[in-house]
């Protein structure tokens, strides 16, 4: 069978997606980072192998692929989900340590989760799916930063889906409003209803929401190349 890996599976929105993706009968494989103690609930529950990977070292991502390629078999997707947020802040408070932590996960690390996917799939096509964010399309007053680097995602999404026109690859990224995980949990009540009421949107989306979009993308034609608007609302009206 072939396999489908969930990058930061351990938590939120990749702990759900793979969950679901195992309960609709793929053959899921997850990775973490820092939560080993919730990886190993994870997979003594739902049997879902899970492998450790720092994603902004190629090292590690090179492990990932070589090892689920050699003890698990032809990998079909990959849900490239592994990211950080930053605490809202102005831009000019923003520390040099932050910058770089945030560059180096959410982006250099979808574009070597990527790499390593493409080359795995070369011979015999699949599909890439990146999470992005809304502010990576219409960015965010003090989320500068991680606007930015969701941008990066997008940027990354589209190129990549023109290069791999030629293959059976297919390439795309979802564009996440605001999702109800530990990510968002630093951000008041009052920052959640300001959201919401922006967005004419009656409810803050469930990481199980996203993974049954994640699942009807995967199942879909022609999605090389798109950003998919999920949980949005009205948010890219003028």
């Amino acid at each position: 069978m072939s396999v489908i890996i969930v990058t930061g599976a351990s938590r939120g929105i990749g702990r759900q997606t793979a969950i679901t993706l195992k309960n609709k009968g793929y053959n899921v494989i997850g990775t973490y980072l820092n939560s080993e103690t919730d990886a190993q609930m994870i997979e003594n529950e739902y049997k879902i192998p899970f492998i450790r990977c720092d994603v902004s070292k190629f090292s590690d991502v090179e492990n990932l692929f070589s090892t689920v390629k050699t003890n698990y078999g032809k990998i079909s997707a990959v849900i490239s989900n592994a990211g950080i947020a930053l605490t809202q802040k102005p831009f000019i408070d923003v520390l040099e340590s932050e910058l770089d932590s945030v560059i180096a996960t959410n982006l250099k690390g979808c574009m070597l989760v990527d790499k390593f996917a493409v080359e795995s799939m070369l011979s015999s096509g699949g599909k890439i799916i990146n999470v992005s964010s809304v502010f990576g399309v219409k960015g965010g007053a003090c989320e500068v930063c991680y606007s930015a680097v969701k941008a990066g995602v997008i940027g990354l999404t589209r190129s990549l889906a023109e290069e791999l026109s030629f293959s059976d690859i297919s390439v795309c990224a979802i564009a996440l409003g605001l999702v109800d995980t530990d990510m968002n949990k630093h951000l008041s009540n009052e920052d959640k209803e300001g959201f919401l009421s922006e967005c004419n949107l009656k409810e803050i989306a469930t990481p199980l929401m996203v993974a049954e979009e994640i699942y009807k993308i995967l199942t879909s034609s022609d999605i090389n190349g798109k950003i998919y608007p999920l949980f949005a609302g009205d948010f890219f009206k003028e």
